[in-house]
């Protein structure tokens, strides 16, 4: 059989597809995979690897990416509020009596649902590319250190000296600097328990740097703009007739608005909380705000992890109160927006299936594969 090109060449090229933001997501998904399995080759497969969790985090960032639900369940929502419904109806009502000209329609409120979905995609489609654009060229430089066998000490110190000096959150690269160096580390050793332990550790600091980076487009996404959209449709239909009219419009508006936007972000806040915060991986769809589950007919954690001995990788659990004593998953984040609250989820997601090599499977079918392989986004479900 042929072997598949990879993509892990052409990280420039999918940078650089701004006109084409779903199949840039597309081919972002697969150079992670492609990335995930070198590393896995070089390494050995027995852990997965950050770019490995990427994969499936990047293919479920594309139905968002794509609007194929955010709208039309956004919608229902509000159309299955009787708050929303009635505070929407009597601010139109109180329109209509004031300017009886308007084409402001109760309906036509619920176009917030397309305006919302379009930024709630901008946002994730801005942070895909985000950490694509820093971390794949990264991940790409360490597995072309195995090019010629184990890399020597001077390769290894090019790579991590080309990683900025600074915090995360001011544009630094001294956290993914460090989870390079425990990813090293990992590559060196032959005790399994050892290397799961270096590995988990090179993951959560890349999860967390990742993190960081992610922190505006993930509060972007979840606290959604329903008040300053909402104002702009009735703003839109607001009329200057010389006599007032227009100040007594958005009068209108300040007085009865906040009901209306209330409702709508109580809608909002059950869409984003049964749509976006969720994961898909292979035979799991892991809900992010709620207790975490053990992999399919697995155990909470691998044997090589059940117990964390490793100094760096028992202090990032316990910092983020992720130890997890009991093996009962029970580290939910109760609001994902708060980055400390992601971590403790993050981290004991990647421990429960670090050796999960289902994870590393193909992200597309045989078919989509090769559509992506040509720049052509698959039709179909993705």
């Amino acid at each position: 059989m042929t072997a598949q090109p990879l993509l892990t060449d052409r990280i420039d090229w999918i940078i650089g597809l701004d006109d084409e933001p779903i199949l840039r997501n597309l081919l972002i998904t697969q150079c992670y995979h492609d990335l995930s399995s070198e590393v896995a080759r070089v390494m050995g497969a027995d852990n997965v690897n950050w770019c490995t969790f990427a994969t499936w985090a990047s293919r479920t960032a594309g139905k968002f990416i794509r609007s194929e639900e955010i709208p039309s369940l956004f919608r229902s929502g509000l159309e299955d509020s009787s708050s929303f419904r009635a505070s929407s109806a009597r601010a139109v009502e109180r329109l209509t009596s004031l300017h009886p000209k308007t084409k402001l329609q109760e309906g036509s409120l619920l176009q917030v649902a397309e305006t919302v979905a379009g930024d709630v995609s901008g946002q994730i489609t801005a942070g895909n590319l985000k950490v694509f654009s820093e971390l794949a060229p990264v991940f790409a430089g360490y597995v072309a250190l195995f090019a010629d066998g184990a890399p020597d000490a001077t390769q290894a110190k090019r790579l991590l000296d080309s990683l900025r000096v600074g915090p995360s959150n001011a544009g630094g690269q001294s956290l993914l600097r460090e989870a390079m160096e425990h990813l090293l580390a990992a590559s060196k050793l032959d005790d399994p328990k050892r290397r799961a332990e270096q590995m988990l550790v090179a993951n959560a600091l890349t999860g967390l740097h990742e993190q960081i980076r992610l922190q505006p487009f993930i509060a972007g996404s979840l606290d959604a703009p329903i008040a300053d959209t909402l104002g702009k449709l009735w703003a839109d239909h607001a009329e200057d007739d010389g006599d007032g009219l227009l100040g007594r419009i958005h009068a209108l508006w300040d007085r009865a608005g906040a009901t209306v936007v209330r409702d709508a972000e109580t809608a909002w806040a059950d869409v984003a909380t049964a749509a976006l915060m969720t994961l898909a991986v292979p035979g799991q769809t892991l809900h992010l705000g709620s207790a975490l589950p053990p992999p399919p007919q697995r155990p909470m954690y691998p044997a090589v992890l059940e117990t964390v001995d490793e100094k760096d990788a028992a202090e990032l659990l316990a910092h983020y109160d992720a130890t997890d004593p009991g093996a009962k998953g029970d580290v939910g984040a109760d609001d994902w927006t708060v980055l400390a609250q992601r971590m403790r989820y993050i981290i004991a997601l990647f421990r429960s299936r670090q050796c999960d090599a289902g994870l590393l499977q193909q992200p597309f079918t045989d078919p989509q594969h090769a559509a992506i392989l040509e720049s052509k986004v698959p039709a179909g479900p993705l």
